[in-house]
């Protein structure tokens, strides 16, 4: 996702790709601007310090070997297409990453990592996937997740105020975290293990349970029967701990008119969550 406004980037050759993967191999180098690096070329590393990479397109893999593990710290990203970035039993820290676009073309993922300090500040991430990873002190602002996984994360006093699309936040726990700026659609959160977490509770985009939404539809009488039917099956009984409910949803996923989907919105907004601590002093009560 380049600005514009920056200069066309260079197309490397094979060898000018390699002799930019020895250096910062080598802590040779601090700067990567305006290139191309070559279809199909993977400029992996097991350590950047301090490099700036600027209006550039890449495919980076950070990781480490049998007996270290890989780091990337004090990195900043500016206008850059990491197609893809792959990252593997690493550690990210006090990284900035500005108008950068993860995945577009190539699935992409970090997996088994630290990522402690650092902003992600209008990226866009695209069929990427985070596995065994823990967000510490993180700032996601502005951009937008496109079918993006969580599986058995951690957030510590993270904040994430973005556009969330067909996103599954799964087995994670949460610690002081902030998702109540961002607008959800399409959104899901199953067997969580800790419930620090705050959510968005707007009319555009907010969280009910399947319990509740199963209460919810009961009161709503002039809805079609096969908007009812899809309802059930793709929000009540689709597996997901907790959901996120919009106009938006309805109507794109589930086939509502506008009717339909303002009618039940209206029904479910007094079911809104506004953090996962209220589901578990819920669940608790329905126990005793």
């Amino acid at each position: 996702m380049p600005d514009t406004k920056r200069p066309p980037r260079k197309h490397l050759t094979v060898g000018e790709a390699q002799a930019i993967a020895e250096d910062l191999r080598h802590g040779r180098r601090d700067r990567i601007v305006d290139v191309r690096l070559p279809e199909g070329f993977q400029l992996q590393v097991g350590a950047m310090r301090g490099v700036s990479i600027v209006n550039s397109q890449l495919w980076l893999t950070v990781g480490g070997g049998m007996f270290r593990g890989g780091l990337m710290e004090d990195c900043t990203f500016i206008d850059v297409d990491l197609d893809p970035l792959t990252v593997h039993k690493a550690e990210m820290r006090s990284n900035t990453f500005e108008r950068v676009a993860f995945g577009l073309q190539a699935m992409a993922g970090i997996d088994d990592t630290v990522i402690d300090g650092g902003s992600f500040r209008d990226c866009r991430l695209v069929d990427f996937g985070f596995r065994k990873t823990r967000f510490s002190h993180v700032s996601v602002a502005g951009g937008r997740l496109d079918r993006v996984r969580f599986a058995s994360c951690g957030f510590v006093d993270a904040r994430l105020e973005t556009n969330l699309r067909d996103v599954t936040f799964a087995g994670c726990d949460f610690d002081a975290t902030d998702l109540s700026g961002s607008d959800v659609v399409d959104v899901s959160f199953d067997v969580w293990r800790s419930t620090g977490l705050r959510l968005p509770s707007r009319r555009t985009g907010f969280f009910v349970t399947p319990a509740a939404a199963t209460e919810a539809l009961a009161t709503v009488p002039d809805l079609s029967g096969a908007f009812r039917d899809r309802v059930s099956a793709g929000l009540i009984r689709a597996g997901h701990d907790l959901v996120a409910v919009s106009e938006r949803f309805l109507m794109n996923a589930l086939g509502a008119g506008p009717t339909e989907a303002a009618a039940l919105v209206d029904a479910l907004f007094p079911h809104r969550l506004e953090s996962l601590d209220q589901v578990a002093r819920d669940q608790h009560a329905a126990a005793r």
